[in-house]
C-alpha cells in the first residue's frame, strides 16, 4: 500500500457513491471473471472509460476493492459465502494496515458478526487462524486452509515443496519495478522530491522498486523517456541473453516490446526484429520505441506457431513464449480463478512448437533464450528437456543468476519471492 492517509473522512455522498458503485459492479464482474474467464483489469478499464465522471479517488477505491475481492475470493466467497460487499470489505482488511475511509463506511451496509479490523500485519497463516476464530460460530463451518486460495489442481503441476510458499506469495501485493535508462539515482532523487520512495535493487543497478499504487506516468511525467516499467524478473531475461553491442536478435513473441527494448538498450550498435501474432501489440511496441527514441527495432507480423521459419539467421533468438501466466498471480489475483491444468498442458504444447520454429533461425554458435512467466513444471524444465531431446545441436549454457551471482546449469526459476514480483523461468541454450 502507498503512504497516503486513508482514514481521512470523505463527504457522505462520496462514500455512498462508492458503496453503490461496488454493489452495481461486483455481481457482473464476478460472473465474467469466474464463469467466462475475462480479466478483471480489462473489465475495470472498460467500465471506467464509460464513466468519465469518476475521479481518481473513485478509481482508486474500485481498483482496491475489486482486486482485494479476487485475492481472497477462495476464502471469502467460495468458502465463507459472503456477499460481494462483505467479501470486498474483509479482503481489503486482509490487505491493509489501515482501513480506508470508504471501507469503514461500507461496514455499516454489511452484516458481518464482528467489527472489521486491518489484518495485513499478520502472516497468511495467522490471518487464516484469525478468520477461523471469527467465523467458528457459524453453522456447518469448516476451517479455512491455505489451499482454499487456489484451485484444487494447483498442486498437480508445480514443485510440491514450493506450494505453501507460492500460495503465501500470491497474497502479497508486490512492488512495481522500473528499468532506468539513465543513472538510477537521478530518478530516485526525482521520486523523493515527489514524496515517493524508490529503492534501487542491491545488485541490478538499473532496477528501481516503487509502491504498486503509484501512478508513475504522473509522478515521472517529465522523465517519461528515461525509464521503462518492467518487472524485475523480466529485466533478468535481457541480462541473461547478454547480447553483444553489435548483435542481431529476433524477439519472436514480442508483445508490447518490453524485452525487445531492453535488448536494444543493451546493443547500442545492434538490431532487433520484433514479431508477434497481434497487430495491436506491434503498434503499441512501435509507439513505445518512438517514445524512447529506440531506432534499431523493426516489427513484423508473424505467427511463431504456424508460420514457416525465416530463412535469415540471428546471433540470438528470444522466445518469450505465451504461457499460463501463473507467475503473475501476485499482481493479477483474479487470474488464478481463470486458470486450469488443461491450460498449462496446452501452453506447453504450443511453447515446444514455437521453440521448434525459432531454432532454425539461430546461427551456429548462436543463442536461444526461452522465457515464461510461470513456474509450472510442464511449461518450464519439461519443455526444455523435450526440446533438447529432439535437437542435440543445442545445449544448456550455464550462466550466473543476475540477481545473486550464483551459478546455474543454464536454467533459472525465479520465484515470486526472489524478486519480489513475478515468477519467471529462463533457459539459455547455445547452438553448437
Amino acid at each position: 500500500m502507498n503512504n497516503e492517509t486513508r482514514t481521512t473522512p470523505l463527504p457522505d455522498k462520496v462514500v455512498r457513491r462508492h458503496a453503490e458503485l461496488l454493489e452495481e459492479l461486483l455481481p457482473e464482474f464476478s460472473r465474467l471473471v469466474i464463469e467466462e474467464g475475462r480479466p478483471a483489469d480489462a473489465l475495470l478499464y472498460r467500465f471506467l472509460r464509460t464513466r468519465r465522471e469518476l475521479g481518481s479517488r473513485d478509481r482508486r477505491f474500485l481498483s482496491q476493492a475489486i482486486f482485494s475481492y479476487f485475492r481472497w475470493y477462495g476464502w471469502t466467497v467460495a468458502r465463507l459465502k459472503l456477499s460481494g460487499s462483505e467479501a470486498c470489505l474483509l479482503g481489503t482488511a486482509l490487505d491493509s494496515t489501515e482501513l480506508p475511509y470508504s471501507f469503514s463506511y461500507l461496514e455499516t451496509r454489511c452484516k458481518l458478526p464482528f467489527k472489521v479490523e486491518p489484518l495485513a500485519q499478520l502472516s497468511t497463516e495467522q490471518q487464516c487462524a484469525k478468520l477461523n476464530e471469527l467465523f467458528a460460530g457459524r453453522e456447518d463451518f469448516q476451517p479455512l486452509e491455505l489451499s482454499d486460495l487456489v484451485l484444487p489442481e494447483f498442486g498437480t503441476v508445480i514443485d510440491p515443496e514450493q506450494e505453501s510458499d507460492l500460495i503465501k506469495s500470491f497474497q502479497q501485493r508486490p512492488p512495481a519495478w522500473i528499468r532506468s535508462r539513465v543513472e538510477a539515482n537521478n530518478l530516485v532523487g526525482v521520486l523523493k522530491e515527489k514524496n515517493v520512495v524508490g529503492e534501487i535493487h542491491p545488485v541490478l543497478s538499473a532496477a528501481i522498486a516503487v509502491d504498486a499504487g503509484i501512478s508513475l506516468q504522473n509522478v515521472l511525467q517529465a522523465q517519461s523517456g528515461q525509464f521503462v516499467v518492467q518487472d524485475l524478473a523480466s529485466q533478468c531475461v535481457g541480462l541473461i541473453a547478454d547480447p553483444q553491442p553489435d548483435g542481431d536478435w529476433w524477439d519472436c513473441c514480442a508483445g508490447a516490446g518490453g524485452k525487445s527494448m531492453h535488448l536494444a538498450d543493451l546493443m547500442p550498435e545492434g538490431k532487433v526484429l520484433s514479431t508477434d501474432v497481434r497487430i495491436d501489440a506491434l503498434k503499441e511496441l512501435k509507439k513505445r520505441a518512438r517514445k524512447y527514441g529506440i531506432k534499431p527495432i523493426r516489427t513484423q507480423l508473424f505467427n511463431a506457431v504456424n508460420d514457416e521459419p525465416f530463412t535469415k539467421t540471428f546471433d540470438g533468438v528470444l522466445v518469450d513464449a505465451p504461457c499460463s501466466g501463473w507467475g503473475t498471480w501476485s499482481r493479477n489475483p483474479d487470474a488464478r480463478w481463470r486458470a486450469s491444468r488443461r491450460d498449462v498442458i496446452q501452453c506447453a504444447t504450443r511453447q515446444l512448437k514455437i521453440l521448434n520454429t525459432a531454432k532454425w533461425c539461430v546461427k551456429p554458435g548462436g543463442l536461444l533464450i526461452y522465457a515464461v512467466c510461470t513456474f509450472t513444471r510442464p511449461e518450464t524444465e519439461e519443455v526444455v528437456q523435450a526440446f533438447l531431446e529432439q535437437h542435440t545441436d543445442f545445449q544448456l549454457e550455464p550462466f550466473a543468476n543476475p540477481m545473486t551471482g550464483a551459478p546455474t546449469d543454464g536454467q533459472l526459476q525465479i520465484w515470486p519471492w526472489d524478486a519480489p514480483g513475478d515468477g519467471m523461468f529462463i533457459a539459455r541454450l547455445r547452438r553448437s
